[in-house]
């Protein structure tokens, strides 16, 4: 079972982290997790200010502004926001959210993917961003309020199934327990998603092409079902083989199957600007209508995945 005792939610009074603010009171109502919400003012703002009031004194002014906010929420939406701790930062958003959850030991940190910078242009905002960076714990992604379905309820936790993508390579099978730990949590059936990509050339190749595209949809059925044996997961487990482009297959698998979590590895990738989180993860999350849940990579995520007992499990198959 999941054991999320600490859940950060990070607010910049806009109204996509209303959403999040949302969806981390749903989970830590949940499992009865201590719930912080922070806002974190940014330096240049702070010595703006420090003209005429001192740095604490702009804590104090804060601190009021932002309980408001959750109350606000907590009105328009009709329910009661659990017990809560506000706290008000000074520093880059990125590093004190960061910090913050190290501090106080968080096991998730729950954020919108985009705030106050916009999002027209960008598939994350930069906040959000620097956070799957820098991230220990797992962060789960509240999508703006435009692409959340209008039959999903953002105070419950009502998730479908679980979706994992896995592609077999180091870390799959910590991503697969991780994802059946949240489905029996749930109480929802766990769907294993491996895509398989095609394999293109000239016309007249196209029988050699098509046996090997069937070729690979059938090894990767063996390994699913060596995935879920070695697992063990003590939730009914299916499994969808497909070929194509992966985002774009599981952000369409998640729609068809009503999928309400999906739960991707973040793999580091180099480039120019140094690590950033594996490219299919941004791509789901600008296809994909699903809440996701994104696990740091070389992280075996022991404070909150606990052990359960292995049970005979069922693997349904659709393509």
């Amino acid at each position: 079972m999941s054991n999320f005792s600490t859940i950060v939610c990070p607010v910049d009074f806009s109204e996509h982290s209303k959403v999040a603010l949302q969806r981390a009171a749903a989970w830590a109502r949940h499992f009865s997790a201590r719930l912080i919400v922070v806002t974190v003012v940014e330096p240049l703002l702070v010595n703006a200010a420090a003209a005429a009031y001192d740095t604490d004194l702009v804590r104090s002014e804060v601190l009021p502004e932002l309980r408001d906010f959750v109350d606000r929420v907590s009105l328009a939406g009709r329910t009661t926001i659990p017990p809560f701790e506000a706290m008000v930062l000074v520093g880059q958003p990125a590093a004190e959210i960061v910090a913050l959850a190290r501090r106080e030991h968080a096991q998730l940190i729950v954020i919108a993917t985009h705030g106050l910078t916009g999002y027209r242009k960008l598939l994350l905002g930069s906040t959000t961003e620097k956070v799957l960076r820098q991230t220990a714990v797992p962060v789960l992604l509240a999508p703006p309020p435009e692409q959340t379905p209008p039959n999903v309820d953002p105070w419950g936790v009502d998730v479908g199934r679980v979706l994992v993508p896995v592609d077999f390579k180091d870390g799959c099978v910590t991503e697969v327990r991780a994802a059946a730990s949240l489905a029996d949590a749930f109480g929802v059936p766990l769907l294993l998603v491996h895509v398989v990509a095609p394999r293109k050339g000239i016309e007249r190749l196209r029988p050699q092409l098509e046996t090997h595209n069937r070729i690979q949809i059938e090894r990767a059925d063996e390994q699913i079902q060596q995935l879920v044996y070695e697992v063990g997961a003590p939730v009914g487990i299916e499994a969808a083989v497909t070929v194509g482009s992966p985002a774009e297959e599981i952000a369409q698998i998640a729609v068809a199957r009503g999928v309400g979590l999906i739960v991707m590895g973040l793999r580091r990738q180099e480039h120019m600007f140094g690590p950033r989180p594996g490219s299919i993860a941004y791509r789901v999350l600008g296809l994909a209508p699903a809440r996701v849940l994104a696990l740091p990579p070389g992280e075996e995520h022991g404070e909150w995945l606990q052990d359960t007992s292995v049970v005979e499990t069922s693997v349904g198959h659709f393509r």
